[in-house]
C-alpha cells in the first residue's frame, strides 16, 4: 500500500484539482440512487429491549449528558432514547461482539465503539462535536474515532468534489488515488496500535475492514463508473483484481458489517458479469446471473456459512424484483444445497409468504421473453359471479423502475376488488443495467393492457371501463398507455385506459430514465409523457403531494397544465405538508414511504369519488 501522509493529502488534493480542470466537473454524490429505491440498514446487535439483564456477559451500555440539548432525544442505531429533564440517558443491549454505534442528536452524527460486559459515558453540548467528550471504559478507542472523523468527513467531500472527474482518469491513475486514501486511514490506525498496548484486537480487526472494504469497493466499482461519465467501457486489470483481495473475505464475523456486504456484492458480480458474458442462452440477464451464481459463490468463498448466506441474499433480491413465478427452480436448488439453519429458514419463509400472497386471487401469465414469465394477479369481488363483467383498475406499482414486484400492487387490489371492480396488479421487468431498461416496463405495460382486452370475455372485464391506477413510475407507465398506445388494429383494440388515477407520478424521462438507458442508442424524450400531451386523453385524477423531492410538484403541474391547455379533462389534488407518495415532509423522501394515514384516507376518498363519477363503481356497473 503506498503510505501518504497529511500533507500528502492535501498535495494530492491540490494536484488533482489540476488535473480534472480539463474535465467538465459537475457536483455530484456518491453512485447516485433515485430517492425512491433509498433503504435503510440494520443493526448488527439485539436492542429488542432497552435493557440486558445485569448478569448478561453481553450487556453493553451507553450513558451521557447532552448540555443544551437541542431535542428531546437522541438516536442510537435504530432507536429513539428519550433525555431526561437534564439532558441525560441511558442505552443498554445484548451485544454479541463489538461493534461501532450510529449515534444522532438533532443534527449531530458521530459513531462510537462498544463491546460486550463494557460502558461508554459521554457528554455533549448540543450543536458542537468539538465538545464531545468519553469517559469510562474504551476510551482511548473513541477518542481516537473522534479524531478520525474530520480525516473522514475532508476525504468524503473531496471524493464528493472530484467524483466525475475522478473516474475519468485511467485506471491506474484512479487506483494510486485510492490506494493513497487508504493509506491515510491504516498508517494511522497502525500508529494508534503501537502506542496503545491494550487496544482491542477486535476494534483494530473492524476497522481495518471498514477501511479496506470500503475503499476496494470503490475499485470494484470503477468500470461502471467510468462508463457512466465517460461512455467507455473498460474490465479491470488482473493487478487492479489483486489489489482488490482482501483475506477477510471469508470471515463470517463481519457479516454485519454494511462495508463488508456491500464490498461482497461487488465482487460476487464481478465474476458473475463474467460468467454471465460467457454464457450463449437466449436468457434474460437476471435468469443468467442466478444460473452463474450456483457453482459461483461456493468457489469464491471457503467458508460454507458464507456461502449459504450469499446464495440467501442474492435469492431473496432475485425473489423481490422478479418475483416467484421466476424463481422456484432456484428456491428448490437452494434448499437442496443449504447447510445453514438460519438461512434455509429464511428462505423458506420468504416462499410460504409469497405463496400465502398469492392464495386470495387468480394469477395468469400474460407473456414470457427469453425465459422469463409475467404475469397478471386478479382480484375478483367476494359477489363475482362467472359469466359477469365488471369495470377494471389495472395497478402498477412504483420504485424507480429498478425495484418492486406486483405484491407492492396486492392491497390496492383488495381495496378495489371491495369497491366492486376486477382489480389487476401488474407485473412488469425492471431495468438492470444490462439487457432491460424501462423501455421494457412500457411494452410489458402495452402488452397487458392488450391481452387484457382481447381476453376481456373470458377474464369478465368490461373492455370498454378499464382504469390504469399507478404510484411514481407507475404513474408514469399509465400516462404511456395513454400517450403512446400501442393496438391490435385487426381486433379493433388498444393500450389506451378509460381513466388514470396517478399518485405521485413520473412525468419525463430526462435524469433517472435516462441513465438506466444504459447507454442505448435511443431518444429519451420520445417516451417522455409530458413533452407529448395531446387532446383526446382520458379523464385524469393527480394525487400530489406539494413538498415531494421525487416527483417534484413542479414537474406534476407543468403535466396538469399542458393537459387542461390540450383540452382534456384533468384534476389535481394537492396535498400539503406531505412528499413522495404522502409522506411526511420532516421524514423526508430518501427512505422508504411513509404515508401520512390521513392524507391517504382523503386521497382514496377522493379517488372513489372519481371512479364513481365515471361509472366504474356501483350497482348498475356489471353485465
Amino acid at each position: 500500500m503506498k503510505k501518504c501522509t497529511r500533507k500528502q493529502f492535501a498535495e494530492l488534493k491540490t494536484l488533482f484539482t489540476a488535473l480534472f480542470l480539463f474535465f467538465p466537473v459537475i457536483v455530484d454524490s456518491h453512485p447516485p440512487t433515485d430517492p425512491e429505491v433509498a433503504a435503510n440498514s440494520g443493526s448488527g446487535f439485539d436492542e429488542s429491549s432497552s435493557a440486558a439483564t445485569p448478569e448478561s456477559k453481553n450487556q453493553a451500555r451507553i450513558i451521557g449528558r447532552i448540555i443544551s440539548a437541542t431535542a428531546s432525544s437522541i438516536q442510537i442505531n435504530e432507536r429513539t432514547i428519550p433525555l431526561s429533564a437534564s439532558g441525560e440517558f441511558s442505552f443498554s443491549a445484548d451485544l454479541p461482539r463489538g461493534d461501532f454505534i450510529d449515534l444522532r442528536h438533532h443534527d449531530l452524527q458521530w459513531t462510537l465503539y462498544l463491546e460486550p460486559g463494557k460502558t461508554v459515558a459521554l457528554s455533549l453540548t448540543a450543536g458542537d462535536l468539538a465538545t464531545l467528550h468519553y469517559q469510562g471504559d474504551l476510551q482511548p478507542i473513541n477518542e481516537y474515532l473522534q479524531k478520525e472523523a474530520a480525516l473522514n468527513r475532508e476525504i468524503n467531500d473531496f471524493l464528493n468534489q472530484q467524483w466525475i472527474s475522478l473516474h475519468c482518469r485511467n485506471e491506474v491513475q484512479y487506483i494510486a488515488v485510492i490506494d493513497s486514501l487508504k493509506g491515510l486511514f491504516l498508517n494511522a490506525l497502525f500508529s494508534f496500535q503501537e502506542a496503545e498496548e491494550d487496544v482491542s484486537a477486535h476494534f483494530i480487526k473492524l476497522y481495518r475492514a471498514e477501511v479496506e472494504f470500503g475503499l476496494n469497493e470503490l475499485i470494484l466499482l470503477y468500470p461502471q463508473n467510468h462508463f457512466r461519465y465517460t461512455n467507455d467501457r473498460v474490465e479491470l486489470s488482473p493487478a487492479a483484481l489483486q489489489v482488490v483481495t482482501i483475506a477477510a473475505i471469508d470471515d463470517p464475523e463481519l457479516i454485519h458489517r454494511p462495508s463488508y456486504n456491500k464490498f461482497c456484492k461487488a465482487w460476487i458480480d464481478h465474476y458473475a458479469e463474467i460468467a454471465v458474458a460467457q454464457s450463449g442462452e437466449q436468457k434474460h440477464y437476471n435468469l443468467k446471473k442466478m444460473d452463474a451464481l450456483f457453482p459461483l459463490v461456493p468457489r469464491l468463498f471457503k467458508n460454507q456459512e458464507l456461502v449459504d448466506y450469499w446464495l440467501s441474499e442474492y435469492l431473496n433480491e432475485h425473489v423481490q424484483n422478479t418475483w416467484l413465478v421466476n424463481s422456484e427452480k432456484y428456491i428448490r436448488e437452494f434448499l437442496s444445497i443449504c447447510q445453514t439453519d438460519l438461512y434455509r429458514s429464511r428462505i423458506h419463509d420468504l416462499y410460504d409468504s409469497c405463496r400465502e400472497a398469492e392464495k386470495d386471487h387468480v394469477v395468469k401469465t400474460y407473456k414470457s421473453i427469453n425465459g422469463f414469465s409475467l404475469q397478471a394477479h386478479l382480484f375478483y369481488p367476494d359477489d363475482y359471479r362467472a359469466g359477469e363483467k365488471r369495470a377494471t383498475m389495472v395497478i402498477f406499482h412504483g420504485g424507480g423502475f429498478v425495484l418492486g414486484n406486483p405484491s407492492w400492487a396486492f392491497q390496492s387490489g383488495r381495496h378495489y376488488a371491495d369497491l366492486g371492480m376486477i382489480a389487476i396488479a401488474a407485473h412488469y421487468r425492471l431495468s438492470n443495467y444490462r439487457d432491460i431498461t424501462p423501455i421494457a416496463a412500457i411494452e410489458d405495460a402495452q402488452d397487458l393492457m392488450l391481452w387484457l382486452r382481447a381476453n376481456s370475455d373470458s377474464l369478465g372485464i368490461m373492455s370498454n371501463l378499464i382504469a390504469a391506477s399507478g404510484w411514481s413510475v407507475g404513474g408514469q407507465l399509465c400516462l404511456t398507455l395513454a400517450i403512446f398506445p400501442a393496438e391490435l388494429p385487426l381486433q379493433n383494440i388498444d393500450t389506451v385506459p378509460n381513466a388514470l388515477l396517478l399518485t405521485s407520478p413520473g412525468t419525463d424521462t430526462r435524469g433517472w430514465f435516462t441513465e438506466l438507458l444504459n447507454g442505448a442508442d435511443i431518444d429519451p424524450l420520445q417516451f417522455s409523457p409530458v413533452d407529448h400531451v395531446a387532446a383526446g386523453l382520458p379523464p385524469t385524477l393527480i394525487l400530489q403531494g406539494r413538498d415531494d423531492t421525487v416527483t417534484p410538484l413542479r414537474d406534476v403541474q407543468r403535466l396538469y397544465d399542458k393537459m387542461i391547455a390540450a383540452g382534456n379533462a384533468c384534476e389535481m389534488n394537492i396535498y400539503d405538508g406531505v412528499g413522495h407518495l404522502f409522506t411526511p415532509t420532516a421524514l423526508g423522501d430518501q427512505g422508504w414511504p411513509k404515508p401520512d394515514p390521513a392524507i391517504q384516507s382523503r386521497a382514496n376518498e377522493r379517488a372513489e369519488g372519481f371512479l364513481r363519477g365515471l361509472g366504474f363503481i356501483g350497482e348498475e356497473v356489471r353485465r
